[in-house]
C-alpha cells in the first residue's frame, strides 16, 4: 500500500471520511518543503497495516525516508506522510481495486517528517489481516508524465470534485494510448522494473556481494528474476501473436465479404448461360454456403483474442508483482543481516513477515497457474476448430476444382467464368496460408505457455527458502 493511501481504504468507512481525516489529531502535520528526500535505486522499501491503515511494520529504509522515529510510525495512520500535492482521486482508484481483492500499483508523492517529498512506484496488495505495499524510487520516462498529469489532476480536484478529477485522470491515461488505468499501471511497473535494473547494472551495485555467506540467497534470487523475466519476453511474445491472430481474422472477414459478391456474380452468370451452366451455378451456391459455414467457424476465434487479451494483462500484473516481491524480500533479508551488526533484534522482522511473503509470493504464482491453465483449455479448444476448419477447406478446394473442369466443357464459358475462378483461387490461398498461420501462433501458445507455468513451478518455493537462508544465520 502506498504511504499516503492505506488510511484510505478501511472497508468499514465510506470515501468523504477517508478524504477528510486529518493526521492533526495525532500530531502536527509538517509543512511541505520543495526539497528532496535522498535514496538509491538499490533500496527497496515496505510496510504493512491493518484493515483501518494503521502501520504495522516497516523496514529500516522505510522508517528512515519518513523522517520519524520508529516508536512514531509504528501504529500511527499511514496519511501520516501523505503530501497535498497528491490528488484524492488517485487512492480512490486504489480504493477501487483493493476492495475487489486486487493488486494495483501506482505513482505517488509522499512526505517525510520535515516536510521534504520523495516519490516512489508503490505496488500494493491485499494480505491476510490487512495490506502490504512495496515500494521503489522510479526513473522511466513515464514518470515524468505522470507528475504533469497529477499536478493537472489536482488543479481539476480543487476547483471541482474528486469525482470529476477521476474523470479526468482516466481521460488522459486513456489519451496517452491506454485503454484503462489497469493497462497503464501494468506498462508503468514493467517500465519502471527494467528501467531499475538498467540504473543498478550502469551503477554496478550489488547489495551483500561482499559478504560471501550471502552468495546462496543472490544467486536464488537472481535464478528466480531470470525465470521471471523470460516469462516476461514470452508474453511479450503472446502480444505479438495476439496482434497478428486479430489481423488475420480481420483479413479473413474482409475476404469472405468479397466471397459473398463472387457468388452472386457467379449465379447471374451462370443464368444467362441457361441450361449448359445450370450445374456451374449450383456449385458457386455450395461454395458460398461451405465458405460461410468456415467463415462462422472463424467468428468464434475472436472470443479467443479476447481471452488472450485479458491472459495478458492479468500474467504481465502477476509477473511484475511477483518479480516486485523478489527483489523486496532479497533486500529485506540482507538489510536484516547487516543490521543484526548492531541490534540483537534485526531478525524480528523477518520472522515478523516471512509467512505473509510467503504467502503472497505463493498466492500469486497460483494465480499465474491459474491464468495460464484458462489459456490452455481454450487453446485446446481452438486446436479442435482448427482441425475441423482444415477439413472444411479440403471440401472447398474439391468445389473449385469441379468447377474448373465444368466451366471448361465449352470455351465460351471457360472464359466468361475464368476470372472468377481465379478469384476462388485466390481466396482458398489466402485461407490456407492464414489457417497456417493462426495454427502456428496456437502452437507457439501453447509451447511458451507451458514453459512459464515450469518456470512459475521452479520459482515456487524460493521466497521460503531464503528466509531460512537468512533466517540460519541467527543460529
Amino acid at each position: 500500500m502506498n504511504h499516503s493511501g492505506l488510511y484510505l481504504i478501511f472497508p468499514k468507512f465510506s470515501h468523504s471520511f477517508f478524504f477528510t481525516l486529518d493526521v492533526n489529531v495525532c500530531m502536527k502535520k509538517p509543512i511541505p518543503r520543495l526539497e528532496e528526500v535522498s535514496f538509491g535505486f538499490e533500496e527497496l522499501f515496505f510496510s504493512t497495516t491493518d484493515w483501518k491503515g494503521v502501520i504495522e511494520f516497516g523496514n529500516t529504509v522505510f522508517v528512515r525516508i519518513s523522517g520519524y522515529p520508529a516508536e512514531t510510525i509504528i501504529k500511527a495512520p499511514h496519511n501520516i506522510i501523505r503530501h497535498p500535492d497528491m490528488p484524492k482521486c488517485v487512492f480512490k482508484v486504489f480504493w477501487d481495486f483493493l476492495k475487489n481483492n486486487n493488486p494495483i500499483g501506482a505513482y505517488v508523492k509522499n512526505m517525510s517528517a520535515d516536510g521534504r517529498y520523495y516519490w516512489v512506484f508503490a505496488f500494493a496488495f491485499p494480505v491476510k489481516d490487512g495490506y502490504l505495499s512495496i515500494r521503489f524510487k522510479p526513473s522511466s520516462e513515464i514518470f515524468s508524465v505522470v507528475q504533469e498529469v497529477y499536478a493537472e489532476v489536482l488543479k481539476k480536484e480543487k476547483a471541482s470534485s474528486v469525482e470529476e478529477a477521476e474523470k479526468l485522470l482516466l481521460k488522459l491515461i486513456q489519451d496517452k494510448g491506454f485503454e484503462n488505468y489497469s493497462n497503464f499501471m501494468i506498462h508503468a511497473a514493467v517500465t519502471e522494473l527494467k528501467s531499475r535494473k538498467k540504473h543498478l547494472s550502469q551503477s554496478h551495485s550489488s547489495a551483500g556481494a561482499t559478504d560471501p555467506s550471502l552468495n546462496r540467497i543472490t544467486e536464488i534470487t537472481n535464478l528466480t528474476s531470470i525465470h521471471l523475466d523470460q516469462s516476461f519476453a514470452k508474453i511479450a511474445i503472446f502480444e505479438e501473436g495476439s496482434k497478428s491472430f486479430r489481423e488475420n481474422l480481420a483479413l479473413l472477414s474482409s475476404e469472405f465479404q468479397k466471397l459473398k459478391f463472387l457468388s452472386v456474380n457467379m449465379n447471374i452468370l451462370a443464368v444467362n448461360f441457361g441450361e449448359s451452366a445450370a450445374t456451374l451455378s449450383v456449385i458457386s451456391e455450395e461454395f458460398s454456403k461451405l465458405a460461410t459455414q468456415i467463415e462462422d467457424q472463424i467468428k468464434s476465434f475472436a472470443s479467443f483474442t479476447e481471452s488472450l487479451a485479458v491472459v495478458i494483462k492479468n500474467c504481465s500484473l502477476n509477473i511484475a508483482s511477483l518479480k516486485t516481491q523478489m527483489i523486496m524480500v532479497d533486500f529485506f533479508v540482507k538489510e536484516s543481516i547487516h543490521n543484526l551488526k548492531t541490534s540483537a533484534n534485526a531478525f524480528d522482522g523477518m520472522i515478523q513477515n516471512k509467512d505473509m511473503f510467503t504467502s503472497l509470493f505463493t498466492a500469486s504464482i497460483d494465480q499465474l497457474g491459474n491464468e495460464l491453465s484458462k489459456l490452455t483449455s481454450e487453446m485446446m479448444m481452438i486446436e479442435e476448430q482448427m482441425s475441423g476448419i482444415k477439413k472444411l477447406v479440403r471440401t472447398l478446394e474439391i468445389i473449385k476444382q469441379t468447377g474448373a473442369i465444368e466451366s471448361s466443357r465449352k470455351d465460351e464459358i471457360k472464359s466468361s467464368f475464368s476470372v472468377y475462378l481465379q478469384e476462388m483461387d485466390g481466396f482458398l490461398n489466402l485461407l490456407r496460408r492464414s489457417i497456417n498461420e493462426l495454427a502456428q501462433q496456437q502452437t507457439n501458445l501453447s509451447q511458451n505457455t507451458a514453459e512459464i507455468q515450469d518456470s512459475a513451478r521452479k520459482i515456487k518455493g524460493n521466497i521460503d527458502t531464503i528466509f531460512d537462508l537468512a533466517l540460519k544465520r541467527s543460529h
